[in-house]
């Protein structure tokens, strides 16, 4: 193209040239100026035809540019088409790895949902059993407590990590009792009757009460279960480890009876 247009201004060029001289030149007939009429002719259609050329070769030009662009853009998008298609690619095995990894979790929530809710049944019976054969310290309530932990863990609407809370919540407070010292009035069922007297305990070793009068006293007996009687000696320290539990004095060592065996100690 850069051609063709030097070739255009060369003969350009020399049309004004010759037009320039043509005052100049001698008439030599008419033959040689129709010749030379003829060779302006000549030069003019060559010119035409040249910018006739010319704008096709510019049309071409711009349509190749424009094609060009197209498929660059193309080009662009069919490679952004392929980035995107592997994004695509790559976040569906994502999914679908996740989604696996979530089944597998499900079928193992399943398979350990039926067997803890079985075990903490098993637990629950274990702990009403251990009430029961422990000393006779707040057994109603304990025992009440037991029963509604059974109906709690029969809820359908509590989740299973709610009802194992919930049972190990009350592992722990029967744990607690075996590391505090208590005391406290409440009744007791002799003879037929119920007396009122003051109960002491030791975590879970010893059970003792003792009448209001500080007269008589008496321990729990894990293997007869029964109350066994103490000998009135033992009442006053008895009545001193009852201020210690209230923490109405200050700790101080004490000399109680200890059960072993059913025998005092």
């Amino acid at each position: 193209m850069t051609h063709l247009m030097a070739a255009n201004t060369t003969l350009l060029f020399l049309i004004s040239l010759l037009l320039f001289a043509l005052p100049t030149l001698p008439a030599r007939g008419q033959g040689a100026g129709e010749q030379l009429g003829q060779s302006l002719e000549v030069v003019a259609d060559t010119n035409r035809s040249a910018a006739s050329s010319q704008q096709k070769i510019d049309a071409l030009s711009r349509e190749t540019r424009i094609l060009l662009e197209e498929y660059r853009s193309l080009k662009e998008s069919s490679e952004y088409q392929q980035a995107y298609t592997r994004e695509l690619e790559h976040l569906q095995a994502s999914q679908d790895a996740r989604i696996e990894s979530l089944n597998r979790q499900i079928a193992q929530a399943r398979i350990t949902r039926q067997r803890i809710l079985p075990l903490m049944r098993s637990m629950a019976d274990a702990l009403e059993e251990f009430v029961v054969l422990d000393l006779p310290f707040h057994q109603q309530e304990r025992l009440a407590g037991v029963l509604q932990l059974r109906q709690r863990l029969d809820n359908p609407e509590l989740s299973v990590a709610a009802r194992l809370r919930l049972l190990l919540e009350a592992y722990q407070i029967e744990q607690h009792y075996g590391t505090t010292l208590e005391a406290w009035r409440g009744p007791l069922d002799v003879d037929g009757g119920t007396l009122s007297v003051e109960y002491l305990r030791l975590g879970r070793t010893a059970l003792y009460y003792q009448s209001l009068d500080r007269k008589s006293s008496a321990y729990w007996d894990i293997i007869k279960r029964d109350w066994q009687a103490l000998p009135a000696e033992h009442n006053r320290s008895l009545a001193q480890a009852m201020r210690v539990a209230r923490k109405q004095t200050a700790p101080q060592l004490l000399a109680l009876p200890l059960p072993a065996g059913g025998t005092e100690s």
